[in-house]
């Protein structure tokens, strides 16, 4: 089957269209996805911040180990989400 000048044009606008249309769905996908980790990375961190900011000697000490230990799973979780989904998508979108 030979295919003519304007039906290898079309096919070819169809492909790109398609293309443009599942790039558009990964890249929301992926804006969902930060926006919602990062909502509740913020609520995670509101009973560490109160405990932070009391009155209590105890209570603070022991704010100050779970933010040290939040800070490094926020950042563990942030490069991970960041890299992992990056690498994943690429590879599905453009296969390489």
């Amino acid at each position: 089957m030979v295919l003519s000048a304007i039906e290898f044009h079309f096919l070819s606008n169809t492909v790109l269209v398609i293309s443009s249309q599942l790039s558009g769905v990964v890249n929301r996908i992926y804006e969902v996805v930060a926006s919602v980790s990062a909502v509740i990375i913020g609520l995670l961190w509101v009973p560490i911040a109160i405990s932070f900011f009391s009155g209590d000697e105890d209570r603070r000490y022991d704010a100050k180990i779970r933010l040290k230990n939040a800070f490094i799973g926020t950042l563990i979780y942030v490069l991970a989400l960041s890299g992992t989904l990056y690498a994943i998508f690429k590879f599905i979108v453009s296969g390489s």
